[in-house]
């Protein structure tokens, strides 16, 4: 009895497996479909903001053009899974240097350039050099795509956090006190020029 019971239990079992080999292949995860779909969505808008903060005459777009693209760029970070790199990015580059350019706009007398068009000469030269600075750059992802080594231990945000943060604790503290003090310097400047009296012009 206890023999039949097992031959019973073995037979059910291998026909489970023959069915599931049988079965037509599982659809592709929508979450690929759409870290593909947030990728490409990232990428137009990184090249067009990119695009529009070195082809636009207003430094005040141009900024703004620069701050979407580092928040593109952060949302590239968060598709690779590196959380840290995305929260520096919008901390360092969104916080800091682009409150900073926003400021160093603030006290720029003219906002918005000349009507003069670049000479095809110069922009033409800019572009090969771009590209040049490009493949450069992308020359080692790609050689090291070819050959991928294997990665022992991947760090954790709050393992590389501690490594980066704690020796240089101080150092942190020093810098922030610094731009405090460069932006109410800009503060206070753009605030003099505000209340200083306009020049009559001569009649």
């Amino acid at each position: 009895m206890a023999g039949w019971h097992c031959n019973f239990i073995w037979c059910r079992v291998v026909a489970g497996q023959s069915q599931s080999a049988h079965r037509a292949p599982a659809p592709i995860p929508i979450r690929r479909m759409t870290e593909a779909a947030a990728f490409w969505i990232l990428s137009a808008v990184a090249v067009a903001s990119a695009l529009v903060a070195v082809r636009k005459r207003n430094l005040v777009h141009g900024v703004f053009a620069l701050l979407v693209f580092f928040a593109a760029l952060a949302g590239h970070f968060l598709l690779l899974l590196a959380e840290f790199l995305a929260a520096a990015q919008v901390l360092v580059y969104i916080g800091a240097v682009g409150i900073l350019l926003l400021f160093a706009v603030m006290l720029t007398e003219r906002v918005t350039g000349e009507g003069r068009r670049i000479m095809i000469r110069g922009s033409i030269f800019g572009t090969l050099a771009a590209a040049a600075v490009f493949f450069v750059l992308i020359w080692p992802t790609l050689s090291m795509l070819k050959s991928p080594e294997k990665n022992t231990h991947a760090l954790t945000t709050r393992e590389l956090g501690e490594r980066l943060m704690d020796p240089y604790a101080i150092t942190l503290e020093i810098l922030a006190l610094l731009l405090t003090a460069a932006l109410v310097g800009a503060v206070a400047i753009a605030q003099g020029r505000l209340d200083a009296p306009e020049k009559e012009e001569p009649k």
